[in-house]
C-alpha cells in the first residue's frame, strides 16, 4: 500500500502528517476496553508476525488464530491473519479476518475496513471495495490513502467525473503522483486497463463496476456494438450510474430520434449534475441543426466542469457558426490550451516526468487557465524530481497567497462559463419536444440478399510502382515510403474510364536526386470497352514523364473538353496537356520559382471563380539529407526528423502561366500527404482540406478578397473540427474519402492514419462544423493495427449506404520486430444508421486475404457494369484492379457532368436524387485524397427503389436542372445548358432529352 505524506511547506498547504501504521494512517485513539494481554498471547503474536515476515504464511495464520477473542491482542492478530490469508490467495477469508475487528470507532476499526476494502480491490471485487472505502471516508474524510483508492476505482470504472473531488484532495494536500496529475490535466484521456480488467472479469463478472470498466474499455477501443448492450444492462441494474448513462447517450447519438429520446426520458434526476450528460445533449442538438440549444448545453456542461475539453471545443465551434466570433474567441483559445495540455500530458508520461520543459509549460498553462492548485502541484513535482530546477520558485512566490480552502479547482476569474450567460437560449427540453416523433434522414437497412464481393484483376494493366529501393542497403529512405498514386480519366472522350499511373525512379543510395535510367516512365492505359481490358498507350500518347512520381490530378486545365494531367513528383512537377488527338504535350509552365519541392498530392481546380483552373501542390518534408537519411536502427525516419514544406497555390493567368499565391499556414505544420477540395458555403469558392502527417490538418477556407488573385485562403481547421481527432491529437493523416454519410446533404470526410492510431470519420453534422464520429460508427478499433493510405467511399451493393475501402502497408519492414510490412486491405460495409462492419475475406473475396504495400487508391467503374470498382497502386507489386462482382445489388443511377458557364470541370456541383422515401445528395469534389483522382462520376445506389421521382443538378454557375423520372440503372451524361444529353447503358450510348 502506497504511503501518502501530506506535506508541502513550500506552498504552505495544509499540514497533515499521516501517522503510518503498516502504510495506513490511524484516525482515532479510542481506549482499548479488551482484556489485557497475557504473556502467552504476546509471545504468540510476536511469533505470528515473525512467521509473516519470513513468508511462512500458513504458520502465521495458525498462530494468529490461537489468540482468544477477548484478548487485548485479538485485533492485532486479525491483521496478521488477514495478511497471511491474502498472501495465500484466500481473499474472502482475509476479508472475514479484517471485518472481525470490532467497529467501535477506534483506529483498528478503520484500519480493518481499509484493509478489507483493499483486499477486495486487489482481488478484482470492485463494488465491495468501493462500499468499504466510502464507509471509511465518511468516518475519516481527511485521509489521502482513502481518497487515492476511491479516485482509482471511480476512474477505472469510467466514472471520471466522480473521481475529481478525490483528485483535488490529493492535489491540495501535495501528494499527487505524476500519472494522477496528468489524468487531472486531461480528464478525458482514455484509461489503460491492462491485465487487471481481465482478472476482474474472471473473478467478478457480475459486479456492476466491473461491467462499467468493460463497457468503457469497449468504447475506448472502438467497439460500440459491444459497449452499447453492456451499458444498457448496467443501466437496467442501476440507472443512477450517470457515467454509464452519458456514455450510452453518446454512442446512440446517430440512432433514431425515438431511441435517443427514450434514453433521455429515463435519466435519473441527478443527471443534470454531470457535465457529460450536458455534452451529449449539446451534440444531439448539433445533429438537429439547433446551434443555440447546443450552445446552452455546452455552457451548462462548462459550468459544472470548466476544463471539459470537448465541451469547450464545441462551444467555440457553435458560437462561431452562429456568427458570434467575438464570443467564440475565448472558448476557441481555451480549447487550444486544453489540447496543448493533452499533448503535454503525453510528453510528461512518456518521459517519466523528466521532460522539464513539458513540466514548466504545463504549470504555466495551468496558471493561464486559473488552475492554481494544479500549477503549484506541477511545480512541486518538478522541484522534487528535477535537480537544480529554478522555475518552480517563481510559481510558488506568485501564487502561494491564493492557496486556501476556499479556492476551487478553477479560479472564478478564469472560469469562462461564469463570464457569460446563455440561460436565455432555448432549453434542450424545448428541442426534444419540438422534434418528438420525427425520424432522422432515411437510410436503408442491409438487405441480406445483397452480397458484397470483389475480385482482383489486372485486365491488361501490367504496372509495378518502383520506389527507388536499393536492395543492397538495409532500411528505407523517406521517399521510399510514400508510393504512387492513381488517376482515372477519359483521355480520348470515348465514354470509358482510362487509367494513369505515376511511376517512381531509380535512386542511388547517397544521391540527393533521382538517378533515372529512362526505363521507368509514368504510364497510361486505355480502356478497351470494359471487359476487353486495358492496353498500354504510353508511347502512342507521347507521355515520357520520368520524374520520381507520387500522385496526380485530372482536370481540364485549358477548358478545351479534353482532360489534362498534373503529376506530383519528388522534384519538379509535370503538367501534361491533352492535345485532343490522342497525344499529350508537357507544358513548360512558368511560375517564376524553382519548383523542386517534394509534392505528394496535387489538384487541378478553379479556386477564384474566374473560370480558369488553377493548380495546388501539397508538399511534404524538406531539410538537409531528407533524401539520403536512414534513421536509427536502419529503419525509415519519422517526419518529425525533417522540416515541413509550405504547400503551393498556383493561380492561372489564362495564358499557360501561373502566379504563385503565398499561404499563411505554419511551415512547421506543412507536411501534407492528401488533399480534398469541396464547397462549404460560398458557391464557386472551394475550400481545401489537407491531411498532414503528425501535425494538425489544414482546412483552407476560400474567401473573396481585393487582391490580384481575387481570393484569400484562411486555415480554419481548428474552429471547424478538422485539425485533430476527438482526443485533441494530431494524427499521421494520409488518405481522404468524401461523401454524405448520414444523409443530411453535407459532405463528410474519412481520413486514414498510422498504426496504433485510429482512422477518423469527420461528420459534418452542422454547416461548416465537423465532429469525430469514428467510434460510434464502428470504424475505430479495426484500424489500429494498420498503416492506412488510400481510401474511397463507394456504394458496393448500391443499397444507398456508402461503404468504404482502405489499403495499407507499413513504411518499413518490421517483421523481425514482430510487426508487419505488407498489410491486408480492408472493406467496411455500411449497415445503415451510421454503423460500419469490416467484411471478412470469406465475405469480400480472396483479395482481402493477400498482403500488399497499398498506397494510392482511385474509384472507377472500369467495366461499366454499374458496380463501382477501384484501382490500387502497390509498392513493388502489380497494381490491383479490385473489381466489384457483388450479387443482388440494388438499382442505381450514375451522373457525369460537363459545365459550360464556368470551368468545364463542374467541381462543387450538387446532384440530389429523390427515390421513394429517401433523398440522396452528393457534391462533385476535387483532389480525391491521397495521390488519387477518381472517375468523374457520381453514383447513387437506390436499393429497392425502381423509380426516381426527381433528379436535380445544381451547377456551379447557380443554374439548376431538374429531371422528372429519369432513366435508372444507367449513366446520365449531362452538359450545362444543353437540351440533349447521353444515356449510357453499359458501353452503349443513346440520346437523352433533357430540359435545361
Amino acid at each position: 500500500m502506497s504511503d501518502r505524506i501530506q506535506v508541502n511547506a513550500i506552498c504552505r498547504w495544509t499540514l497533515l502528517l499521516l501517522l503510518l501504521l503498516s502504510g495506513w494512517s490511524g484516525c482515532d485513539n479510542a481506549k482499548d476496553k479488551s482484556a489485557p494481554s497475557n504473556e502467552s498471547s504476546v509471545s504468540t503474536l510476536k511469533a505470528a508476525k515473525a512467521a509473516l515476515k519470513n513468508k511462512e504464511f500458513a504458520e502465521a495464520e495458525r498462530l494468529a488464530n490461537e489468540i482468544e477473542k477477548d484478548d487485548k491482542d485479538w485485533s492485532a492478530s486479525r491483521f496478521v491473519a488477514g495478511e497471511a490469508a491474502t498472501r495465500l490467495d484466500r481473499p474472502f477469508e482475509a476479508v472475514d479476518y479484517y471485518l472481525a475487528v470490532k467497529q467501535d470507532g477506534s483506529e483498528d476499526a478503520y484500519n480493518a475496513l481499509f484493509y478489507a476494502a483493499d483486499v477486495y480491490r486487489h482481488s478484482g471485487y470492485l463494488s465491495p471495495a468501493m462500499n468499504l472505502f466510502q464507509q471509511v471516508e465518511r468516518s475519516v474524510p481527511g485521509n489521502a490513502a482513502v481518497h487515492e483508492r476511491l479516485m482509482t476505482l471511480y476512474a477505472f470504472s469510467g466514472q471520471r467525473w466522480r473521481s475529481v473531488p478525490h483528485r483535488f484532495f490529493l492535489v491540495r494536500t501535495g501528494v499527487s503522483k505524476l500519472n494522477e496529475l496528468a489524468e487531472l490535466a486531461d480528464l478525458e484521456r482514455p484509461i489503460s486497463y491492462g491485465d487487471f480488467l481481465d482478472k476482474c472479469q474472471q473473478v467478478s463478472p457480475d459486479d456492476v463496476l466491473v461491467k462499467m470498466a468493460v463497457a468503457f474499455h469497449y468504447r475506448n477501443e472502438g467497439f460500440p456494438d459491444k459497449a452499447i448492450p453492456l451499458l444498457r444492462e448496467i443501466i437496467a441494474e442501476d440507472r443512477s450510474l450517470v457515467a454509464a448513462q452519458a456514455s450510452l447517450g453518446e454512442l446512440i447519438l446517430d440512432s433514431s430520434t425515438e431511441e435517443f429520446l427514450n434514453w433521455h426520458a429515463q435519466l435519473p434526476p441527478d443527471a443534470d449534475l454531470h457535465p457529460d450528460v450536458w455534452f451529449v445533449r449539446g451534440q444531439w442538438a448539433r445533429r438537429h441543426d439547433d446551434l443555440k440549444t447546443a450552445t446552452r448545453c455546452y455552457w451548462q456542461a462548462l459550468q459544472l466542469d470548466p476544463s471539459h475539453r470537448r465541451a469547450t471545443y464545441q462551444m467555440g465551434q457553435a458560437l462561431t457558426a452562429l456568427g458570434e466570433t467575438e464570443a467564440a474567441a475565448p472558448f476557441n483559445e481555451r480549447a487550444q490550451i486544453l489540447i496543448q495540455m493533452t499533448q503535454l500530458a503525453d510528453r510528461v508520461i512518456t518521459s517519466k516526468g523528466q521532460d522539464e520543459a513539458a513540466l514548466q509549460e504545463m504549470a504555466n498553462l495551468m496558471v493561464q487557465t486559473g488552475r492554481i492548485w494544479e500549477a503549484c502541484a506541477w511545480a512541486l513535482y518538478a522541484r522534487q524530481h528535477i535537480p537544480n530546477v529554478e522555475w518552480p520558485s517563481q510559481i510558488f512566490e506568485n501564487w502561494q497567497p491564493l492557496l486556501n480552502e476556499m479556492l476551487p479547482l478553477t479560479h472564478p476569474d478564469k472560469n469562462l462559463a461564469m463570464q457569460v450567460d446563455y440561460s436565455a437560449f432555448p432549453t434542450f427540453e424545448k428541442l426534444a419536444s419540438r422534434i418528438q416523433g420525427n425520424s432522422p434522414a432515411a437510410t436503408n437497412v442491409v438487405n441480406a440478399a445483397r452480397t458484397i464481393r470483389f475480385e482482383e484483376k489486372q485486365a491488361g494493366i501490367d504496372f509495378v510502382y518502383f520506389n527507388g529501393h536499393d536492395a543492397e542497403t538495409p532500411g528505407l529512405r523517406q521517399f521510399e515510403q510514400t508510393g504512387g498514386g492513381v488517376g482515372v480519366l477519359d483521355y480520348d472522350v470515348d465514354g470509358t474510364p482510362d487509367v494513369f499511373l505515376p511511376q517512381g525512379s531509380e535512386w542511388e543510395t547517397g544521391s540527393k536526386l533521382p538517378t533515372p535510367s529512362g526505363k521507368l516512365v509514368d504510364s497510361l492505359y486505355r480502356n478497351q470497352a470494359g471487359e476487353n481490358g486495358f492496353v498500354n498507350v504510353t508511347m502512342q500518347t507521347h507521355i515520357s514523364e520520368t520524374g520520381f512520381g507520387q500522385g496526380c490530378s485530372v482536370g481540364d486545365v485549358n477548358n478545351d473538353g479534353f482532360p489534362d494531367l498534373y503529376v506530383a513528383n519528388v522534384g519538379r512537377n509535370a503538367l501534361l496537356i491533352n492535345n485532343g488527338d490522342g497525344t499529350f504535350s508537357e507544358s513548360e509552365f512558368d511560375t517564376g520559382d524553382v519548383l523542386d519541392d517534394w509534392t505528394t498530392s496535387c489538384l487541378i481546380m478553379d479556386l477564384n471563380s474566374d473560370g480558369l483552373p488553377d493548380l495546388v501542390d501539397v508538399n511534404y518534408v524538406s531539410g538537409p539529407h531528407v533524401y539520403e537519411m536512414i534513421c536509427a536502427g536502419g529503419k525509415a525516419c519519422s517526419p518529425k526528423a525533417f522540416d515541413g514544406t509550405p504547400d503551393r497555390v498556383l493561380i492561372s493567368r489564362g495564358d499557360g502561366t501561373f502566379a504563385r499565391m503565398n499561404l499563411e499556414t505554419p511551415t512547421g505544420d506543412s507536411k501534407g500527404l492528401g488533399i480534398l477540395a469541396f464547397e462549404m458555403d460560398e458557391p464557386r469558392r472551394p475550400s481545401m482540406f489537407i491531411a498532414n502527417d503528425q501535425v494538425p490538418n489544414f482546412l483552407l477556407r476560400n474567401r473573396i478578397a481585393d487582391n490580384e488573385f481575387g481570393m484569400s485562403l484562411y486555415n480554419e481547421a481548428f474552429t471547424t473540427g478538422l485539425a485533430f481527432n476527438e482526443d485533441g491529437l494530431a494524427m499521421a493523416c494520409m488518405g481522404i474519402a468524401a461523401d454524405d454519410i448520414d444523409g443530411n446533404g453535407r459532405t463528410d470526410l474519412f481520413v486514414t492514419n498510422f498504426r496504433d492510431e485510429s482512422n477518423t470519420l469527420y461528420l459534418q453534422d452542422t454547416d461548416g462544423l465537423f465532429v469525430d464520429a469514428t467510434n460510434p460508427a464502428g470504424l475505430r478499433a479495426p484500424s489500429y493495427p494498420f498503416v492506412s493510405w488510400g481510401t474511397q467511399f463507394l456504394d458496393a451493393d448500391r443499397d444507398g449506404n456508402v461503404d468504404v475501402a482502405v489499403v495499407s502497408g507499413d513504411v518499413d519492414d518490421y517483421t523481425k520486430e514482430g510487426g508487419q510490412y505488407h498489410m491486408l486491405p480492408q472493406f467496411f460495409q455500411n449497415e445503415g444508421r451510421m454503423r460500419f462492419r469490416e467484411l471478412t475475406v470469406e465475405e469480400a473475396g480472396p483479395y482481402f486475404g493477400k498482403k500488399f504495400l497499398g498506397r494510392g487508391l482511385a474509384r472507377l467503374d472500369w467495366n461499366q457494369d454499374g458496380l463501382m470498382d477501384y484501382c490500387v497502386s502497390n509498392v513493388r507489386d502489380p497494381i490491383s484492379l479490385v473489381t466489384n462482382v457483388s450479387e443482388g445489388a440494388g438499382h442505381f443511377v450514375s451522373v457525369v457532368l460537363h459545365a459550360t458557364e464556368t470551368a468545364r470541370d463542374p467541381f462543387g456541383a450538387v446532384v440530389t436524387v429523390k427515390a421513394g422515401e429517401a433523398t440522396y445528395s452528393k457534391q462533385l469534389v476535387g483532389g480525391d485524397g491521397y495521390m488519387a483522382s477518381n472517375q468523374r462520376l457520381l453514383q447513387f445506389g437506390l436499393g429497392d427503389a425502381s423509380e426516381i421521382e426527381e433528379l436535380t443538378v445544381r451547377w456551379p454557375s447557380g443554374r439548376e436542372l431538374k429531371l422528372t423520372k429519369p432513366p435508372i440503372d444507367g449513366t446520365l451524361e449531362l452538359v450545362e445548358g444543353y437540351s440533349v444529353g447521353t444515356l449510357w447503358l453499359g458501353h452503349q450510348p443513346q440520346s437523352l432529352k433533357v430540359t435545361p
